[in-house]
């Protein structure tokens, strides 16, 4: 199914606003990318002639030593069902969701054997995600996601989850292979981490200002990577709306490195709050840092959040439908240990 890279209709359309800055040397630019990836400016649109300068990946990573309590087991996903208590679960608008447990059985080989429940044990969790991006004049994008948010997101000052990629598709149109800020692309798999507020919201439930980092692995609809291969990204965000419908970034890392299809990969984002930084990377890999000003730091972030989640972006294009549609196993989500409910 994955890399169906198709060109279908021209698209001419800037949406979003959002920063990304390489990590671990710290970087800012006025060009702003949205949380969707499109490519933008702080103070006007951007049209197709303006030019931009996009970051590369730093090769600079950290060598760090997080002076913290240790991973613990979160969910191993052992029980039948997604725990209530473990877990806030959302499902924006598509058009074909799953999430299940899958159940790994005892005694496989054995057909026609009825094992009572208490022997049922769950092995991993399944998700898949679909999405159209249907013609429109002017064109635009549509974008949602499919989201596992802890229950207990305050107390959660680091997280890791472990992926498996089964396969994807990414039908895009024509502009995605010219236009750098307009883009039909996958993520798959990606992990959020808010953790402060810099004190410019309007009132609680006002998520403006609350600063979150997201790790993710990124397809784009017309990448020249070798089939079945996502690159990890890394940003660190600041919400800039009640509802947290768009943010900015300051901080980011365009290419941490590589993961494929079909393998095993985790992901993870550490808070160390004494150094004014986040920490975070991939499979065993090097950590990288995020910094950012401690006086962003006012207060404990509006509606706080931790999550693991698939999001979906479509160009809406002038003559045609883009698709994006993941499958994918989450497997071991390991928090801080103060954070696993038992």
């Amino acid at each position: 199914m994955y890399k169906k890279t198709i060109m279908i209709a021209s698209i001419w359309f800037f949406v979003g606003i959002l920063i990304l800055v390489p990590a671990a040397i710290a970087q800012t630019t006025d060009n702003l990318f949205d949380i969707y990836g499109n490519l933008g400016n702080s103070a006007t649109i951007l049209s197709t002639d303006t030019p931009v300068e996009i970051f590369k990946a730093s090769d600079n990573f950290a060598t760090v030593q997080v002076i913290d309590e240790p991973f613990g087991l979160y969910e191993n996903w052992s029980s039948p069902n997604i725990r209530s208590d473990r877990w806030l679960v959302k499902t924006d608008r598509a058009h074909e969701a799953r999430r299940e447990v899958v159940m790994k059985w005892p005694y496989l080989g054995m057909p026609n054997l009825c094992l009572p429940e208490a022997e049922a044990r769950g092995d991993h969790l399944l998700m898949r995600f679909r999405l159209e991006g249907q013609p429109t004049s002017p064109p635009s994008f549509v974008a949602a996601s499919q989201t596992f948010r802890v229950s207990n997101p305050l107390e959660i000052k680091k997280i890791e989850v472990k992926f498996l990629i089964k396969d994807y598709d990414v039908i895009g149109c024509a502009a995605d292979a010219t236009n750098q800020w307009q883009k039909t692309r996958i993520r798959p798999a990606a992990i959020s981490l808010s953790k402060f507020n810099d004190d410019t919201a309007a009132g609680l439930q006002d998520f403006t200002g609350t600063h979150f980092v997201r790790v993710m692995a990124n397809r784009e609809a017309f990448s020249t990577d070798p089939e079945g291969m996502l690159t990890v990204q890394a940003f660190l965000f600041r919400c800039t709306d009640a509802v947290c419908s768009n943010a900015s970034s300051a901080v980011f890392n365009l290419d941490m490195g590589k993961v494929m299809v079909g393998k095993p990969f985790s992901l993870r984002i550490s808070w160390d709050e004494p150094n004014h930084r986040f920490l975070v990377g991939y499979n065993t890999n090097p950590d990288v840092i995020l910094e950012y000003d401690p006086e962003l730091n006012h207060e404990p972030p509006h509606a706080p959040f931790a999550d693991f989640h698939t999001q979906l972006v479509n160009a809406t294009c002038g003559e045609g439908t883009t698709v994006t549609d993941a499958e994918i196993k989450v497997r071991e989500v390991r928090t801080n240990v103060s954070a696993v409910i038992p």
